[in-house]
């Protein structure tokens, strides 16, 4: 087997084949080192490599592998880790200059669980300052470059995990998810991305706030089944982690959608501006459910009012960590953040509590509709991938901050807590991915996950790998 086929190998394959002697963990991370350093010039989607320490682990987990001492489902499969998640040891930069040196001193619960599993880490993905905003650029690291057109965005802030998955330099990656942060860049890049419920997999500061998640991006459902089985679960250290244990994801993932009551909503009763070619691609997506059994139906939520709250709370939890902590380093922060932050300010304590209040009658109405539904369908983003520099696409409202009018769909469900995940569903006419979001109740992840899986298979293959992967060039320049 040639590295370039290790490298485009699911992760569940990856495992199953080291666990069985066909492959060793030492040839497997070297394939995925050598492709990183072929390919990151060009993408920079790592900032922090750690491929000494990759090796190190790789070799240790060869001599377990011969020994017969396998650590756990993911021995000596490779990951990558965003850089807001802690390795002790290691620098945890949350792409800001602020916080270029700071070493992790512990190590984040989903690491934990990942090292745990036998996982090898690659080294830290790039993200945006403080990981703010749904694109990936910093002033500590630059931009990072979409691999289906290098002049565009990949999205954010799990950018530059989103591009490592998708141009086969890690077969799964971890991401944050505070307002669309793993299905913005899962669907400006293809692949596939989960934002489980809220405290599914537990948080550690400084991800900890009751809008962030932890979430796989793989390039299919059932790699990122076997992350949730991996790293969901309760931990002590966070107050909002679930209790429970695994349901056992991957092995049920094949469960049939006949019957099932679908609703697909182009504007959840508040989106006003959505590309026409963008809606026609997710609409003949949701249909594809029906190929399996499922009933799908056009309707109209209305979850008017949430967008004003989410961008609230966003700017809130902005001014908390740039004006409040790190108040004597505003000139340091991303300007763009800094305006976000500042927005917070005119903003009065009662002001925040009241949008608490509000989300309660909205949160009921989305409850209210899954009686009525099991899963609703929207576009994962209102827009194709922006190009590098922008905040927002030309023709929208020019703003100094506002990034949330072009990927209102997410944070929603970020606020109520809500599984979602984004699946491909197609390209536009010039070829770039767009996003079909699945929406679920509120805990049924493996729902979600059953739903995800289903289309995969009726839309086969699910992914495709972009032309910078298979032939070294794309429209937007070449390597």
């Amino acid at each position: 087997m040639t590295a370039t086929e290790i490298c485009w190998m699911d992760a569940a394959d990856l495992a199953r084949d080291i666990r069985l002697r066909r492959l060793s963990p030492v040839e497997v991370t070297r394939a995925f080192i050598d492709r990183i350093e072929a390919l990151n010039p060009t993408l920079n989607a790592f900032c922090i490599p750690m491929f000494e320490i990759a090796m190190d682990w790789a070799r240790r987990a060869e001599t377990a592998q011969m020994a017969g001492d396998f650590w756990g489902p993911l021995h000596g499969v490779p990951y990558a880790i965003k850089d807001s998640d802690d390795y002790a040891g290691q620098k945890t930069t949350l792409g800001s200059l602020v916080h270029k040196d700071r070493i992790a001193t512990g190590f984040s619960p989903i690491i934990q669980r990942m090292e745990a599993a036998g996982a090898i880490p690659l080294g830290k993905t790039t993200t945006p300052d403080m990981a703010w905003i749904g694109l990936t650029y910093s002033q500590l690291y630059g931009e990072t470059r979409n691999p289906w057109d290098l002049s565009r965005n990949p999205g954010g802030s799990s950018g530059g995990s989103a591009v490592a998955v998708a141009t086969g330099m890690a077969p799964l990656a971890t991401g944050t998810d505070g307002a669309g942060s793993v299905r913005i860049p899962a669907s400006f890049c293809g692949i596939f991305g989960l934002k489980p419920s809220h405290g599914r997999i537990p948080l550690m500061l400084p991800n900890v706030n009751q809008h962030t998640h932890y979430g796989p991006l793989t390039r299919n459902v059932r790699d990122a089944a076997l992350m949730m089985d991996v790293c969901a679960g309760p931990d002590p250290r966070d107050l909002y982690s679930l209790e429970g244990s695994s349901p056992g994801y991957q092995d049920h993932l094949d469960k049939p959608l006949t019957g099932k009551r679908i609703a697909w909503s182009a504007d959840l009763g508040f989106v006003t501006r959505l590309d026409p070619e963008i809606r026609h691609i997710c609409e003949m997506a949701a249909l594809r459910f029906e190929d399996l059994g499922a009933i799908v139906e056009e309707t109209r939520l209305d979850l008017g009012g949430v967008m004003e709250i989410a961008k609230r709370n966003w700017c809130a939890i902005m001014s908390a960590l740039v004006l409040e902590v790190n108040g004597n380093h505003v000139d340091r922060f991303d300007p763009a953040l800094v305006a976000c932050a500042r927005q917070a300010q005119a903003q009065s304590a009662g002001a925040f509590l009241h949008d608490k209040i509000r989300m309660f009658p909205l949160y009921q109405r989305l409850v209210d509709y899954f009686e009525m539904y099991d899963f609703i369908l929207t576009p994962t983003v209102a827009c194709k991938p922006l190009k590098n520099g922008r905040l927002v696409p030309e023709d929208y409202p020019q703003t100094d901050w506002d990034w949330m009018e072009w990927a209102p769909y997410s944070s929603p469900f970020n606020l109520f807590h809500n599984p979602a995940a984004s699946v491909n569903a197609g390209f536009t006419q010039d070829g770039l991915p767009v996003g079909l979001q699945i929406v679920g109740p509120r805990l049924a992840d493996l729902a979600v996950l059953q739903a995800a899986h289903g289309y995969e298979r009726a839309v086969s293959p699910a992914f495709t790998p972009p032309p910078l992967a298979r032939t070294g060039s794309l429209p937007g320049g070449e390597i």
